[in-house]
């Protein structure tokens, strides 16, 4: 089954400064479909904190469930923009400031 998560689509419509509103209906509707919108909004914004000492098995995992959630969302969002808006990610340390930042530059060259 070719396809099946539709992935392709968020690569072959790549966000330029043209098609932001397009983008981000299709950028979001997929994360809430693979249920990684949370990564954008509401709890898991940001990563949970970790304490410098006495951590516990389940803090340590749950922090490293959010990082390998984060880090897909990243991917996501890499491989769905144009190669010139990359700049405007790759010092993002989260999902959400990444979006914000992808969000603050294209949606002034949008013209549709």
């Amino acid at each position: 089954m070719a396809n099946a998560d539709g992935m392709s689509q968020l690569m072959s419509d790549k966000l330029d400064k043209n098609n932001f509103h397009a983008w981000r209906f299709r950028m979001t509707n997929f994360l809430m479909g693979k249920g990684y919108w949370k990564y954008n909004e509401g709890e898991n914004e940001n990563a949970p904190q970790l304490p410098e000492r006495n951590r516990t098995a389940e803090q340590l995992r749950a922090y490293e469930e959010w990082n390998q959630g984060a880090r897909k969302v990243m991917y996501w969002l890499s491989v769905s923009i144009q190669d010139s808006m990359i700049g405007h990610i790759q010092d993002a340390k989260t999902p959400k400031e990444a979006w914000n930042s992808l969000s603050s530059h294209a949606k002034y060259g949008n013209k549709a």
